[in-house]
């Protein structure tokens, strides 16, 4: 009888188990996703910092008494468009792009964590099974060694 409610609390410990093992593969897989958009904003930070360097030679240039015709692209059409308006808008967009990455690395910092912590107590929650699972077999052998003396 003992073997029977030994064996259900080891279910539900190995059920208990698998539970934390699937979240800890969700949180992995959100991992992956935020990695993959950091990833997607540091290109658009990259071509956008470009963008913005070529907007100041324009500028430069421009100084110079060599005006530099900007074109932007709207749709299939390329519209003219003012120098310091292009580079306004260029220094916006990198400002927005870089708090996006700010808010990008935080959540993966605070989902790294989450999966540490859970890690660490799905191998607690292992050694545990693996601690009682050992003593059953004591128990049960130490059962068998009366019944035979």
């Amino acid at each position: 009888m003992s073997y029977n409610s030994n064996s259900n609390i080891g279910a539900e410990a190995a059920t208990a188990v698998d539970q934390k093992i699937q979240e800890f593969r969700i949180l992995q897989e959100e991992l992956t996703k935020h990695h993959t958009d950091l990833g997607t904003l540091m290109a658009q930070r990259n071509e956008n910092e470009m963008v913005k360097q070529e907007l100041e030679v324009c500028e430069r240039e421009g100084n110079d008494g060599n005006e530099a015709v900007i074109y932007k692209q709207v749709g299939p059409v390329l519209i003219k468009n003012d120098l310091d308006e292009a580079l306004e808008t260029v220094r916006k967009r990198l400002e927005f792009i870089s708090g996006e990455m700010k808010k990008t690395e935080q959540l993966i910092e605070k989902k790294e964590k989450q999966s540490q912590e859970l890690a660490t107590k799905i191998q607690e929650m292992q050694g545990a099974m693996q601690r009682a699972a050992a003593e059953a077999a004591k128990a049960m052998a130490a059962q068998q060694y009366q019944q035979v003396s």
